[in-house]
Protein backbone atom coordinates (compact mmCIF):
# COMPACT_ATOMS: atom_id res chain seq x y z
CA UNK A 1 0.00 0.00 0.00
CA UNK A 2 2.94 2.35 -0.50
CA UNK A 3 1.34 4.41 -3.28
CA UNK A 4 -2.00 4.43 -1.52
CA UNK A 5 -0.44 5.66 1.75
CA UNK A 6 1.30 8.41 -0.20
CA UNK A 7 -1.94 9.63 -1.81
CA UNK A 8 -4.08 9.45 1.33
CA UNK A 9 -1.48 11.15 3.54
CA UNK A 10 -0.85 13.86 0.92
CA UNK A 11 -4.58 14.61 0.73
CA UNK A 12 -4.76 14.80 4.51
CA UNK A 13 -1.59 16.94 4.69
CA UNK A 14 -3.02 19.46 2.23
CA UNK A 15 -6.16 19.97 4.33
CA UNK A 16 -4.32 19.91 7.67
CA UNK A 17 -1.74 22.33 6.25
CA UNK A 18 -4.50 24.73 5.23
CA UNK A 19 -6.00 24.65 8.73
CA UNK A 20 -2.59 24.84 10.40
CA UNK A 21 -1.56 27.78 8.23
CA UNK A 22 -4.80 29.62 8.96
CA UNK A 23 -4.34 29.40 12.73
CA UNK A 24 -0.54 29.55 13.11
CA UNK A 25 0.85 31.03 9.91
CA UNK A 26 3.00 27.90 9.52
CA UNK A 27 2.53 24.82 7.36
CA UNK A 28 4.67 21.88 8.55
CA UNK A 29 2.24 19.39 7.02
CA UNK A 30 5.00 17.78 4.92
CA UNK A 31 5.76 15.88 8.14
CA UNK A 32 2.44 14.05 7.77
CA UNK A 33 3.48 12.63 4.40
CA UNK A 34 7.02 11.87 5.54
CA UNK A 35 5.92 9.91 8.60
CA UNK A 36 2.90 8.16 7.12
CA UNK A 37 5.14 5.23 6.22
CA UNK A 38 6.87 4.81 9.59
CA UNK A 39 4.62 2.05 11.02
CA UNK A 40 5.77 -0.19 8.16
CA UNK A 41 9.47 0.32 8.90
CA UNK A 42 9.69 -3.34 9.83
CA UNK A 43 8.91 -4.45 6.25
CA UNK A 44 12.23 -3.45 4.63
CA UNK A 45 14.15 -4.56 7.71
CA UNK A 46 12.59 -8.03 7.44
CA UNK A 47 14.37 -8.37 4.09
CA UNK A 48 17.84 -7.62 5.48
CA UNK A 49 19.85 -10.85 5.34
CA UNK A 50 21.89 -12.64 7.99
CA UNK A 51 22.36 -11.57 11.59
CA UNK A 52 20.43 -8.28 11.59
CA UNK A 53 17.41 -10.05 10.09
CA UNK A 54 17.52 -12.82 12.68
CA UNK A 55 17.75 -10.35 15.55
CA UNK A 56 15.09 -8.04 14.15
CA UNK A 57 12.66 -10.79 13.14
CA UNK A 58 12.90 -12.39 16.58
CA UNK A 59 12.11 -9.12 18.33
CA UNK A 60 9.58 -7.42 16.05
CA UNK A 61 6.96 -8.72 13.65
CA UNK A 62 4.99 -6.81 11.04
CA UNK A 63 2.22 -4.89 12.75
CA UNK A 64 4.05 -4.33 16.04
CA UNK A 65 4.40 -0.62 15.20
CA UNK A 66 0.69 -0.21 14.44
CA UNK A 67 -0.47 0.98 17.87
CA UNK A 68 -0.95 4.06 20.04
CA UNK A 69 2.21 3.50 22.08
CA UNK A 70 4.34 3.61 18.94
CA UNK A 71 2.33 6.58 17.61
CA UNK A 72 2.94 8.63 20.78
CA UNK A 73 6.55 7.51 21.31
CA UNK A 74 7.67 8.03 17.73
CA UNK A 75 5.81 11.34 17.53
CA UNK A 76 7.64 12.57 20.63
CA UNK A 77 10.98 11.42 19.23
CA UNK A 78 10.23 13.03 15.87
CA UNK A 79 9.25 16.31 17.52
CA UNK A 80 12.56 16.38 19.40
CA UNK A 81 14.56 15.67 16.23
CA UNK A 82 12.56 18.20 14.20
CA UNK A 83 13.39 20.91 16.78
CA UNK A 84 17.00 20.70 15.54
CA UNK A 85 15.69 21.73 12.12
CA UNK A 86 13.70 24.70 13.41
CA UNK A 87 10.28 23.05 13.61
CA UNK A 88 8.36 23.93 16.76
CA UNK A 89 8.00 20.97 19.10
CA UNK A 90 4.20 21.06 19.15
CA UNK A 91 4.03 21.39 15.34
CA UNK A 92 6.34 18.40 14.92
CA UNK A 93 4.44 16.33 17.45
CA UNK A 94 0.98 17.07 16.02
CA UNK A 95 1.99 16.48 12.39
CA UNK A 96 3.95 13.33 13.28
CA UNK A 97 1.00 11.93 15.20
CA UNK A 98 -1.40 12.77 12.36
CA UNK A 99 0.90 11.09 9.81
CA UNK A 100 1.17 7.88 11.81
CA UNK A 101 -2.54 7.94 12.71
CA UNK A 102 -3.36 8.34 9.01
CA UNK A 103 -1.37 5.19 8.26
CA UNK A 104 -3.21 3.27 10.98
CA UNK A 105 -6.60 4.48 9.74
CA UNK A 106 -5.76 3.61 6.13
CA UNK A 107 -4.78 0.08 7.19
CA UNK A 108 -8.01 -0.22 9.16
CA UNK A 109 -9.97 0.74 6.04
CA UNK A 110 -8.72 -2.29 4.12
CA UNK A 111 -8.67 -4.96 6.83
CA UNK A 112 -11.05 -6.38 9.39
CA UNK A 113 -9.44 -7.20 11.71
CA UNK A 114 -6.30 -5.21 11.01
CA UNK A 115 -3.99 -4.66 14.00
CA UNK A 116 -4.11 -4.18 17.77
CA UNK A 117 -4.16 -0.39 17.38
CA UNK A 118 -5.03 0.21 21.04
CA UNK A 119 -2.22 -1.89 22.49
CA UNK A 120 -1.35 -1.89 25.45
CA UNK A 121 -4.90 -0.97 26.50
CA UNK A 122 -6.17 -4.07 24.69
CA UNK A 123 -4.69 -6.68 22.38
CA UNK A 124 -7.94 -6.89 20.40
CA UNK A 125 -7.42 -6.33 16.68
CA UNK A 126 -9.61 -3.69 15.08
CA UNK A 127 -10.43 -2.88 11.50
CA UNK A 128 -13.16 -1.44 9.34
CA UNK A 129 -12.51 -3.43 6.19
CA UNK A 130 -14.71 -1.40 3.86
CA UNK A 131 -12.24 -1.67 0.94
CA UNK A 132 -10.51 -4.71 -0.49
CA UNK A 133 -6.77 -4.40 -0.90
CA UNK A 134 -5.84 -6.53 -3.85
CA UNK A 135 -2.68 -5.63 -5.73
CA UNK A 136 -4.33 -5.81 -9.12
CA UNK A 137 -2.56 -2.84 -10.71
CA UNK A 138 0.70 -4.35 -11.97
CA UNK A 139 1.04 -6.06 -8.58
CA UNK A 140 1.85 -2.79 -6.82
CA UNK A 141 -1.49 -1.25 -5.89
CA UNK A 142 -5.17 -1.91 -5.46
CA UNK A 143 -7.10 -0.06 -8.16
CA UNK A 144 -10.07 0.63 -5.87
CA UNK A 145 -8.01 1.96 -2.96
CA UNK A 146 -5.77 3.86 -5.38
CA UNK A 147 -8.69 5.45 -7.24
CA UNK A 148 -10.26 6.64 -4.00
CA UNK A 149 -6.89 8.07 -2.95
CA UNK A 150 -6.57 9.95 -6.24
CA UNK A 151 -10.08 11.35 -5.81
CA UNK A 152 -9.35 12.42 -2.21
CA UNK A 153 -6.10 14.08 -3.28
CA UNK A 154 -7.82 15.93 -6.13
CA UNK A 155 -10.59 17.09 -3.78
CA UNK A 156 -8.06 18.29 -1.20
CA UNK A 157 -6.15 20.25 -3.86
CA UNK A 158 -9.41 21.72 -5.20
CA UNK A 159 -10.68 22.72 -1.74
CA UNK A 160 -7.42 24.36 -0.71
CA UNK A 161 -7.06 26.12 -4.07
CA UNK A 162 -10.63 27.45 -3.87
CA UNK A 163 -10.02 28.75 -0.34
CA UNK A 164 -6.41 30.00 -0.55
CA UNK A 165 -5.77 30.49 -4.26
CA UNK A 166 -2.93 28.91 -6.21
CA UNK A 167 0.04 30.16 -4.18
CA UNK A 168 -0.35 27.60 -1.38
CA UNK A 169 1.27 24.77 -3.32
CA UNK A 170 4.61 26.60 -3.56
CA UNK A 171 4.75 26.89 0.24
CA UNK A 172 3.64 23.25 0.61
CA UNK A 173 6.36 22.01 -1.77
CA UNK A 174 8.99 24.08 0.07
CA UNK A 175 8.16 22.24 3.28
CA UNK A 176 6.02 25.02 4.72
CA UNK A 177 8.59 27.78 4.30
CA UNK A 178 7.40 30.92 2.58
CA UNK A 179 9.73 32.25 -0.12
CA UNK A 180 11.79 35.37 0.54
CA UNK A 181 12.72 36.13 -3.05
CA UNK A 182 10.81 38.15 -5.59
CA UNK A 183 7.60 36.72 -6.93
CA UNK A 184 7.65 35.33 -10.42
Amino acid sequence: MFIEHLLYSAALAIIVGMIFSHFTGRDPSWIIVALAFVPDIDLPLERVPNLSRAIFSAAVHHGDFHNIVFLLGFSLLSAVVLRWFGIRFIDGFICSAIGIAAHLFEDALIADPAYAFLWPVTTQKFGIGIMQETRNLFGIASTTVLLIGIILLALAVLIRTLIEGTGWWRVFLRGGRKGTGSSG
